[in-house]
């Protein structure tokens, strides 16, 4: 007897895929009410749902009685269980063999979104390469399994040499996987467990991965294996606007467009993943043709406007932002926020305001 945890996240699609390998006497914990708000999944999961038990929320299951208990890492469970991005990487072993050795997976608190738009623009010169991020949809594990499973039903999954992606607390079964940061560690699974811990458990599902030696020293969590730690103090930084740097024997550039000491560390892992694939030389000049929407991009000078509505937002990137700006640009525009969006963690207005009020008279928000 099986149970799966969490409707939210995905917990019917790896039922559908655990009753298609064989097993049965599955149940699933709604543990957030879902089904209950959203009646039109029981239509979109009928062909699997009625082979399975519904627990509902208000209900708390025995978990002593399951062989086996799956669910996300940030579940509020004080019980031993498989992680969804364990799971989802076993999954894709039964189904596709071997296709992790062409995924390159990112995971950190902060700047996924670009280091994996900086990969899949750097290595599209030279490859066929599918990308799934925030900027996308979904980036929890079970949508690694859903875009390869979409892929392959439109015929088009052999089309492609690599596959990136973003996936949030953590990395599923890959070739290259990378932590980019713990800016803030913040709690998660209702205090059980952390930010850090829940992506550092993953790490072993990645060949090889690229971490952040801050991470290390920090927390003082050695992974072990073949990992390659990206230190973005062994830079010198060159120029802010627009941003050059000096790493090891060369020298990185980006386009007037792109404005914010947070590259350096986001190109850092870019760099030395692209690494495996192309020569240096060309690395280089496809970053300086990068561009993204909406992440400290610069829209216009005279006046300076500067647009960063990133869905992902702090108040820790929000004041590293104005940080840059204020050190560059003596004066001009900061256009903040936009669409937020709401993953682990949330804006905290108050601390916003302080750091706004910080910077008052410099800008205009």
């Amino acid at each position: 007897m099986i149970l799966i945890v969490d409707v939210n996240h995905g917990a019917l699609d790896i039922a559908r895929e655990y009753y298609n390998l064989g097993y049965r006497d599955i149940h699933i914990w709604d543990i957030y009410g879902k089904l209950e708000r959203d009646k039109n999944i029981l239509n979109q999961y009928s062909d699997i749902i009625k082979y399975l038990k519904i627990i509902p929320s208000k209900e708390r299951p025995d978990t002593s009685k399951y062989q086996e208990i799956i669910a996300p890492i940030h579940c509020p469970l004080n019980c031993r269980f498989t992680s969804f991005h364990h799971a989802i990487s076993e999954i894709l072993r039964e189904k596709y063999g071997n296709i992790h050795r062409k995924f390159i997976e990112v995971t950190g608190v902060k700047g996924k979104t670009t280091t994996t738009e900086l990969l899949y623009h750097i290595l599209s010169g030279e490859y066929s390469v599918f990308i799934n991020n925030s900027n996308r949809g979904s980036i929890t594990p079970v949508s690694v399994l859903k875009s390869i499973d979409r892929l392959w039903e439109d015929n088009t999954l052999d089309n492609y040499d690599l596959f990136v992606f973003e996936v949030s607390l953590g990395i599923t079964s890959c070739r290259y996987g990378a932590l980019t940061n713990v800016l803030e560690n913040y709690p998660i699974a209702g205090g059980l467990r952390n930010a850090l811990l829940a992506k550092m458990s993953t790490m072993s599902l990645g060949e090889r991965v690229y971490v952040n030696k801050k991470v290390v020293e920090e927390y003082g969590r050695e992974i072990g294996g073949n990992t390659v730690e990206i230190d973005s103090e062994d830079v010198e930084v060159l120029s802010k606007y627009p941003l050059s740097y000096r790493y090891r024997d060369y020298v990185v550039r980006f386009n007037k467009e792109i404005f914010g000491t947070h590259y350096i560390e986001n190109s850092l892992f870019a760099i030395e993943i692209s690494r495996n694939f192309l020569d240096i030389e060309e690395i280089l000049e496809r970053i300086y043709s990068f561009k993204i929407e909406g992440r400290m991009k610069v829209l216009s000078h005279n006046p300076t406007v500067v647009e960063n509505i990133n869905p992902g937002l702090d108040v820790k990137s929000i004041e590293y932002a104005l940080r840059d700006f204020k050190g560059v640009f003596k004066e001009g525009v900061v256009i903040i926020g936009g669409d937020f969006g709401c993953t682990c963690e949330e804006i905290d207005s108050r601390k916003l305001a302080e750091v706004l009020n910080r910077y008052r008279g410099y800008f205009t928000y």
